[in-house]
């Protein structure tokens, strides 16, 4: 699909009146299984500008890269006549749906944010440190891989550490095969502006609709109190933090983010209700 000067990969999974929109450099199972899982529920999926079948930059977008990808996204809602959405994201999905919720565009119901809340600051905030050595390291598979493994976090059990090894494989071999423009990309973190965890709570103070944050306590790029600090600044938002996940977890086990986003679901009409007596 078009978009402005660049072309963007848009596929459908499911059918029915609730659409959710997900926009992510790739997905794995969590769309489908999401429109599978939960009847009357509408998948649609933009890969990122900068990946795969969307068209690739060789430089950065003047505007940031998570502001250009919630362009995109809202540029697709448009364009497929969609009135009301969901918007959930994975990791760097995710930090586009965090600058989508600070926007609150027409139409946009709430966000379910899996292991994606805005990172702890510590000053700068133009790259984590995995995302600065991933780019740096891209070429050569020992980093790649003691980088997703750094970021996944630790497992344990026979059954879990064969999971993480197949889906860390298929992540090195995907960042591999990237091309040059692709393996470039660094979206750095959500509102970049913020450069203490006071600023960042005060900009999350200022998010105003229904929010999920499903996170994993074992993730090595999201705390556990990024996660957390969500609980504690955004409005009505809703917190699940698992001990045993770290940040593949949607990859790992889709099924457990479905089971707690067909939960937030029920829950919404009643969030909603909440939200607009608030407002009046």
């Amino acid at each position: 699909m078009q978009v402005d000067n660049a072309h963007v990969r848009v596929e459908d999974h499911g059918a029915g009146d609730t659409v959710v929109v997900s926009s992510a450099s790739d997905f794995g199972a969590y769309p489908a299984v999401l429109a599978d899982e939960i009847p009357g529920v509408r998948v649609v999926t933009i890969q990122a500008r900068g990946f795969g079948r969307s068209t690739h930059l060789a430089e950065p977008p003047e505007q940031g890269w998570l502001d250009q990808w919630g362009d995109d996204v809202l540029s697709v809602v448009r364009q497929l006549g969609i009135e009301s959405f969901i918007y959930t994201g994975i990791s760097h999905g995710g930090g586009i749906g965090w600058h989508l919720a600070r926007r609150r565009p027409a139409g946009l119901r709430a966000l379910v944010s899996v292991v994606g809340t805005p990172h702890d600051r510590r000053g700068d905030t133009t790259s984590s440190e995995g995302r600065r050595k991933m780019v740096a390291g891209r070429k050569d598979p020992k980093v790649v891989e003691e980088q997703f493994r750094l970021i996944g976090g630790r497992t344990d059990g026979a059954i879990r550490k064969a999971l993480r090894d197949k889906v860390i494989a298929q992540l090195v071999d995907r960042t591999l095969a990237y091309s040059d423009e692709e393996g470039r990309v660094n979206q750095g973190m959500p509102f970049p502006e913020a450069t203490t965890n006071d600023e960042l709570a005060a900009i999350l103070s200022t998010i105003d609709l229904p929010v999920l944050a499903i996170g994993g306590s074992r993730d090595g790029v999201i705390s556990a109190e990024s996660t957390l600090r969500v609980a504690q600044c955004v409005r009505r938002a809703k917190v699940v933090l698992f001990e045993d996940e770290g940040h593949f977890v949607a990859a790992e086990r889709p099924e457990r983010v479905v089971r707690e986003f067909r939960t937030f679901l029920a829950e919404l009409p009643e969030l909603e209700a909440t939200w607009a007596e608030g407002r009046r």
